[in-house]
């Protein structure tokens, strides 16, 4: 193996690594782990450099979204438009890696790209979307299918656009596409265990994280990705596994 697939596969894990003690709360190892990466960026091969940013800049990004979360909570604010403003404070870490990879004058994404609309798989798509959207009004009525469906499109779009559209795209550059892939993965299926740890919903999320990521790879664009995304959480909030405070 390559130095440079050395340094791929150690940022890779790093970067898993870090995810968990940053959802655990482990924040003295992480802290201590984001400095000893700080002194290891004058070692490192550019495209490893530019994704040790990135990852800087991830859990930046995050950190700020908590604390301003947590000044929000303070606040009289309806709780469902509470729950929108904690998933639109995400273009935070979106907008922060953006940056760095700008600054680096590297192509942000590969697969953030207009769909085709001939594409039967699309048509596939949103003949499903609009099947779980239709028993959804007739289950809860359009009022409460209007609240599902814009969380479902703002959570869908702000973590695919993280995790298949950013995240997914620097670790090729560094690892190989099918490590990118179940890295990313893993990582993404960690990122969940923020809300408390199940092994469960741990395999569910890093099954769902492979599904995305082959969506995105094979046919090089997020959208195809967002859609099965929301449709999951549609069919979740159909069945009752998530709820959302809607009165």
């Amino acid at each position: 193996m390559k130095q440079n697939d050395y340094q791929g596969i150690f940022l890779s894990l790093l970067f898993i690594v870090l995810v968990f003690f940053f959802t655990r709360n482990y924040y003295s190892p992480f802290f201590w782990m984001i400095l000893g990466l700080l002194l290891l960026l004058a070692f490192l091969r550019e495209e490893s450099r530019l994704f040790a940013w990135v990852i800087i800049s991830f859990f930046g990004g995050n950190l700020i979204v908590i604390y301003v979360d947590k000044f929000i909570e303070g606040m009289i604010v309806d709780p469902f438009f509470r729950v929108l403003i904690n998933q639109i404070l995400f273009i935070i870490p979106i907008l922060s890696m953006y940056y760095v990879i700008k600054r680096f004058n590297k192509r942000i994404s590969f697969f953030l790209k207009k769909p085709e609309s001939s594409n039967m798989l699309y048509i596939v798509l949103l003949l499903i979307f609009a099947g779980f959207s239709y028993l959804l009004i007739i289950k809860d009525g359009i009022n409460v299918f209007l609240s599902f469906i814009t969380f479902s499109l703002l959570h869908a779009a702000v973590q695919e656009v993280i995790w298949r559209g950013i995240l997914l795209t620097q670790m090729i550059k560094i690892a190989s596409e099918r490590t990118a892939i179940l890295f990313t993965s893993i990582a993404f299926a960690v990122n969940t265990t923020i809300f408390g740890f199940s092994p469960a919903v741990l395999l569910l999320y890093l099954i769902l994280g492979l599904i995305f990521g082959l969506l995105t790879t094979k046919l090089k664009r997020i959208l195809p990705a967002i859609v099965v995304h929301t449709v999951v959480l549609l069919f979740s909030f159909l069945n009752g596994w998530i709820q959302l405070p809607i009165l």
